[in-house]
């Protein structure tokens, strides 16, 4: 028997497309970003679950809340708007990519299993975070699969 467990979590952030990227998201602009985390572990524990739902909040939306979450998402090298979220004192959080859907997903698995990782209880459980589907729009999704 194989349980999946899926929650939904939701935040706000900024981000804008560079690179010579000629289209509408060169501008800046934010969305309401929605993740769908899924988790396995080779067990359930002695209370039947995966992992408590309030561990997930505790845990992904917790380092979301406190890295990105109502920040602008901005690659280093977009020099001028790095530059201006600094003399403004804006939130922000500098990646090494482009900020599109794909690049935000693929960065996301891997930083929220690390902050899984670090829990002595889901370490012990050997919970793994499987999947990660990240909405940009309630229409388009990127989604990250544990390999």
């Amino acid at each position: 028997m194989s349980i999946v467990l899926t929650q939904r979590i939701e935040w706000d952030m900024g981000h804008r497309l560079g690179d010579g990227y000629l289209s509408k998201c060169r501008h800046a602009h934010g969305h309401r970003y929605v993740a769908e985390l899924s988790f396995v572990a080779p067990t359930l524990d002695e209370f039947g679950m995966v992992l408590d739902f309030g561990e997930i909040k505790r845990l992904a939306k917790g380092w979301i809340d406190e890295h990105i979450d109502h920040a602008f998402l901005v690659y280093e090298k977009d020099l001028p708007l790095l530059n201006f979220l600094r003399s403004e004192n804006n939130r922000h959080f500098v990646v090494n990519f482009n900020t599109t859907v794909e690049n935000i997903t693929s960065w996301l698995g891997p930083q929220l299993q690390t902050v899984i990782d670090a829990d002595k209880m889901a370490k012990s459980r050997r919970v793994q975070l499987t999947r990660v589907r990240v909405y940009e729009t309630p229409n388009g999704w990127a989604e990250w699969v544990a390999t």
